[in-house]
């Protein structure tokens, strides 16, 4: 071999190498891969306990499953059974619908964390049941694939070729009596190389599939292969707002369970596609005679039923409101329309004791109580039809406030009602407004927004606004690329809570604001007068 034909395949070797070596630099090795998810939140209010169920990702299958178990002040000592349960058919695996891996978990009687961990075998759509003994908690979760998207394979394809088509060239440059001829795999291997790069650059911009749990009601195939081209192509994914009706009877002073009965609004079936929105799969707001508000996560029983248990303090009517979010048809706030009525008990039952509320509006632009050892302050900007409104409650000096529902701090509001109402719950049912508000702490410069608002028209959320508020604190910031958010471990937020709503209707709002501190759902209380302003 000549000197001049050993140079040519030297250089042609390191010409190779160093392009094959530079694309796979420049392309990411998962390129448009579905991400495994974050944690999954539930609140559930099971049975007496308030619990918080956290579902830590599962990063690989099989693989572990840890699930957190997170109490609260109250919560009584005991046994909880938990078993996962696998609801897509798999004709390898064990047949769905039974118990795979089960696990106990016992409580303490000091509000905190308690874990278990269960054994995964498959991906898909899943069931973590949580039973007390008396009643069984299910909650739907879905377990994903680690999937290679198409153009990831492309990328490893293209690679692969290169790869191969490298040695050939310089085998045939080295060998053959024209070495013009290693051309032709250089080609290829320059062509491999193009594809790779190629679908390296675009898949960033590529979007992913419809994703199983979010938009499409999860099965084995679509979890498994998000990918298939023989899924039906969806453009839509909206679906009918819900119906909600209440069954069964409680009795004031007896502790009681009523059902939660969901129902599409277009065809009457049931509604079993209710995504996990700000850590619960219901929100419950109930509201009694004497303006007491219990906030509730109802338990899932089965496809469109949650039942609730509670011990209703005095007879009456009873104002209910469920929050929820439904795959494909956003957030809801529904109303049962008629509320629900606590039958009085043959034994005497004492009015409920709930604390005085707070006045504010007009010249009362602030005013302090104390609750359960917490002096809280809670301040107002002028409460004007049509202009936002600034409420801060400030809980305590210290920054110790807990994440509860993934927010630092809840707003619930309701009205306009009439002034020297002795049924509050009745006229909280028939408010025009009905609204729950967020705040993620105070931001850290005027203009960013710390609360997210959402009111409820006729029992709908029919506004949203943002509102940017400044104060004290520890501002909660949003989980980003698939992380978690902090859970209820992590005490270092507050003094300062502020809310922003801007109020469609004037006269006299019942309000409440709700925070944890030590693991303690605290809620203040208040009355806010919101005068007409000035008529354009």
């Amino acid at each position: 071999m000549s000197v001049a034909r050993a140079a040519r395949c030297r250089v042609l070797l390191v010409a190779g190498l160093w392009i094959l070596l530079a694309a796979v630099g420049m392309a990411p090795a998962s390129a448009d891969s579905a991400s495994a998810g974050a944690d999954v939140s539930v609140a559930q209010s099971l049975g007496d306990r308030e619990l918080t169920i956290v579902l830590r990702r599962v990063t690989s299958v099989p693989g572990p499953l840890r699930v957190d178990i997170v109490t609260h002040t109250g919560t009584a000592a005991g046994q909880l059974a938990l078993a996962v349960i696998p609801m897509g058919a798999d004709s390898d695996l064990p047949a769905p619908g039974a118990p795979t891996a089960e696990a106990v978990v016992e409580l303490g009687g000091t509000p905190g964390m308690y874990s278990a961990t269960l054994d995964m075998d498959r991906p898909g759509p899943w069931e973590l049941a949580v039973g007390d003994g008396t009643r069984v908690a299910r909650i739907p979760f879905v377990v994903p694939e680690q999937v290679t998207s198409p153009p990831e394979r492309l990328v490893y394809v293209g690679f692969l070729v290169a790869g191969v088509l490298l040695p050939v060239s310089v085998l045939i440059a080295m060998r053959a009596r024209h070495s013009a001829w290693a051309l032709v795999p250089a080609g290829g291997m320059v062509a491999g190389i193009a594809v790779s790069v190629t679908a390296a650059l675009l898949s960033a911009s590529l979007p992913l599939p419809p994703q199983p749990g979010s938009q499409l009601d999860p099965t084995v195939d679509n979890v498994t292969d998000p990918y298939s081209l023989n899924q039906p192509l969806i453009s839509d994914f909206s679906r009918p707002p819900v119906l909600l009706t209440v069954e069964g009877s409680v009795t004031a002073g007896r502790p009681g369970d009523f059902d939660l009965v969901l129902i599409d609004a277009a065809t009457g079936a049931s509604v079993d596609d209710l995504l996990v929105h700000d850590s619960a799969l219901v929100h419950l707001l109930v509201v009694g005679p004497s303006g007491g508000l219990s906030h509730l996560h109802p338990i899932r029983t089965g496809p469109g039923r949650y039942q609730v248990h509670l011990t209703t303090p005095e007879p009456g009517r009873y104002a209910l409101s469920a929050e929820l979010a439904r795959r494909g048809g956003g957030v809801q706030m529904v109303r049962a329309a008629t509320g629900f009525n606590a039958a009085p008990n043959d034994a005497s039952v004492a009015p409920q004791a709930s604390s005085a509320p707070l006045h504010l509006g007009g010249s009362d632009k602030s005013a302090s109580t104390v609750l359960d050892g917490n002096s809280i302050t809670v301040r107002t900007t002028e409460a004007v039809v049509g202009k936002p409104t600034t409420i801060t409650a400030e809980v305590g000096d210290t920054s110790d406030l807990q994440p509860w529902l993934g927010m630092v701090g809840h707003l619930i509001m309701a009205g306009p009602v009439p002034d020297g109402g002795v049924d509050i719950a009745a006229a909280v049912q028939n408010s025009p407004v009905w609204g729950h508000s967020h705040s993620m702490g105070p931001t850290a410069m005027p203009g960013m927004s710390g609360a997210h608002d959402m009111a409820g028209m006729s029992g709908m959320h029919d506004m949203q606004g943002m509102g940017a508020a400044v104060g004290r604190g520890v501002m909660l910031m949003p989980p980003v690329n698939g992380e978690s958010p902090p859970d209820e471990t992590v005490a270092a937020y507050g003094p300062d809570v502020p809310f922003t709503f801007t109020f469609p209707v004037s006269g006299r709002y019942r309000l409440w604001i709700q925070v944890e501190r030590n693991y303690t759902v605290l809620t203040v209380p208040l009355v806010l007068e919101v005068a007409q302003g000035e008529h354009r």
